[in-house]
């Protein structure tokens, strides 16, 4: 199988979501997205229940589909032209109490 559409062309560092870990934006040759990070939940979460929406909190944010691959892996399957920046701008300002 051929596994050239998986290879990532540009790599975007996130930050403000959490200190000892912070996530990034992985764009991959075949057009889609994933978001990857360090802990999910992260370091700081004291209720790890309390993260059992993100992906659904992510796409409300972001207004395109979220998938929860894997625990610190979530895949954007059909980016929009701003979905980087508004991926950014959620994980920055997610609420740090949880």
């Amino acid at each position: 199988m051929d596994q050239s559409g998986y290879d990532v062309i540009q790599t975007i560092e996130l930050s403000g979501f959490d200190a000892d870990g912070e996530p990034e934006i992985r764009l991959m040759k075949n057009g889609k997205m994933h978001v990857v990070f360090e802990f999910m939940p992260p370091s700081w979460a004291e209720d790890e229940t309390a993260f059992d929406r993100f992906d659904r909190e992510m796409a409300e944010a972001i207004g395109v589909k979220v998938i929860w691959e894997d625990r610190e892996f979530f895949l954007i399957p059909s980016p929009q032209a701003d979905t980087a920046e508004r991926i950014a701008a959620f994980v920055a300002g997610y609420p740090k109490t949880a």
